[in-house]
């Protein structure tokens, strides 16, 4: 497809045709997820070479469709594994069911970086020197994963891989894809969000009655079964007294998941959403909701608030708040106004979050210390898998001691921290990444006044200072993944409307 066609303006297109274009790809989305799925239900080189297959043809078939497909993924794909939870009976294949969205991410991922060569994307200069720094960065990840598999363990090493290099393919993909077709998620992303604030309240309402219809509830038991075997609930009945009487007891938690309302208000019911992550769910829910608020929507996000106080997700409520706040005193006139808001609350909220945690011995501080310290000790790095909550290294740390000593034995809690451990200096060209990509919306946003930069801005922000003590921010799929997503489709419509205007210019 040609990349020229004048535009009527930013990621305009005509309604009818989006609207169409939307069911078309959200009903390809859920059927390759579902085909996906169901490969790797008869048998894992099988799913894996089918999921290959599959999204190859998709990939070059429908290419702008193929973000919407990463997004469905990353949102649904648990819904339907939860379906074939009770014809799974091994727990080996039940996990690799729960990874067919990442073969269907890197098998795209690897597609566009093939197409990355092509000369049509060589001509968009604005595109080449992310393309680059992507490559680089790409490249720093892989060595961090080799030197991870000789220091620690294979397997921790691929989940840590897995966290680390998703946001970075979904900014390749996105952004290539922008640059190359005219894309508009409006009305693809309004039907996902609706339908994950659908299945909240639902949840909340009806609870085991309502996961039960799909076999939700034994996809909650197969979790709770690994955690009884690791020990989790006896080790909560010793230091808390916590007895674990059913299966609705491991959904209940204290309002906001903080001791600060365990005496003032009773326990609610923790949703965790079509992803069974109440975390990641919350991320989904926030991002998806401030995305549709710097489009013009405002009842989809405030229909989101609800759910994100129930799910406690504190990073992912920070996050909306704070893009409810800079959509409302945001005027392209004081642009920089609103900028300088998101990060004096950032700073602010980061701030007070560590000192906070520093004085009453919170676990994620606690964790934030440990990556500092030992990146101190060893700034080249350990490896990937080595520290982190996911990693096998971790099962044994001690909390009562971390907490007498003021540090946690590893890096665990902490994004930032863990990132600093595994990746050492290393790290830094993911961090200077993001920043750069802060930079460029903010320069965006003041070239073109569009809201949908100052989404960017704002999102790549405050994830970035949830990241200094949550795990979740830069792990998830849905959290930082889906940020860069959506960013790299706003980066890449812009480029590719501004080579079309350049184009266009007379000699």
């Amino acid at each position: 497809m040609s990349t020229t066609g004048a535009p009527i303006r930013f990621g305009a297109r005509d309604p009818s045709l989006m609207h169409t274009d939307a069911l078309f790809d959200l009903c390809v989305a859920f059927l390759a997820v579902v085909a996906a799925v169901s490969a790797f239900a008869v048998w894992t080189p099988f799913g894996i070479a089918a999921t290959f297959l599959l999204t190859l043809i998709l990939s070059i078939a429908l290419p702008a469709s193929i973000p919407v497909i990463i997004a469905c993924a990353f949102l649904y794909q648990n819904l339907v594994v939860a379906w074939f939870t009770p014809f799974v009976p091994d727990d080996n294949t039940f996990d690799a069911l729960r990874g067919a969205n990442f073969v269907i991410l890197m098998t795209a991922f690897g597609i566009f970086l093939v197409a990355s060569f092509q000369y049509r994307v060589r001509a968009l200069t604005d595109l080449r020197p992310w393309l680059l720094f992507n490559f680089v960065l790409c490249g720093t990840v892989c060595f961090y994963f080799a030197l991870g598999v000789l220091n620690g363990g294979p397997k921790d090493a691929v989940i840590y891989f897995r966290n680390t290099i998703t946001p970075l393919a979904c900014f390749h993909i996105a952004v290539l894809a922008a640059s190359l077709y005219p894309l508009d998620l409006r009305k693809s992303i309004f039907w996902l969000c609706v339908g994950a604030i659908v299945y909240g309240y639902l949840e909340q309402i009806f609870r085991m009655d309502f996961l039960s219809l799909f076999h939700g509830d034994l996809y909650i038991q197969r979790g709770l079964k690994e955690q009884i075997e690791a020990g989790v609930w006896e080790k909560a009945l010793r230091e808390t007294g916590f007895v674990l009487r059913g299966l609705e007891d491991t959904m209940m938690t204290t309002f906001f998941n903080t001791r600060f309302f365990s005496d003032l208000l009773p326990p609610i019911f923790r949703n965790g959403g079509p992803n069974f992550h109440p975390i990641s769910y919350a991320y989904g829910l926030s991002i998806m909701s401030a995305w549709l608020l710097f489009k013009g929507r405002w009842l989809l996000p405030i229909a989101a608030l609800p759910l994100l106080l129930v799910v406690g997700s504190k990073g992912a409520t920070f996050m909306l708040v704070v893009a409810l706040g800079a959509r409302l005193i945001y005027r392209p006139s004081r642009a920089e106004l609103a900028l300088t808001a998101v990060i004096a609350l950032a700073v602010s909220w980061t701030t007070v979050a560590v000192v906070y945690g520093a004085t009453h011995g919170d676990y994620h501080v606690l964790g934030l210390i440990a990556g500092v310290r030992e990146f101190l000790s060893n700034p080249f790095g350990q490896g990937l898998g080595l520290g982190g909550n996911l990693s096998s290294t971790s099962l044994n740390l001690d909390w009562d001691r971390a907490q007498g000593e003021g540090v946690a034995s590893i890096p665990v809690e902490s994004a930032v921290g863990v990132m600093l451990y595994q990746m050492g200096i290393g790290s830094f060209a993911f961090f200077g990444f993001l920043a750069a990509l802060a930079a460029t919306a903010r320069r965006q946003l003041i070239e073109t006044g569009e809201p949908d930069f100052l989404f960017a801005f704002v999102i790549i922000v405050t994830v970035s200072a949830n990241a200094v003590l949550q795990e979740e921010a830069f792990f998830s799929p849905l959290a930082l993944g889906f940020c860069l997503l959506l960013v790299g489709i706003s980066l890449g419509t812009r480029w590719r409307e501004a080579a079309t205007a350049r184009s266009h210019i007379p000699d």
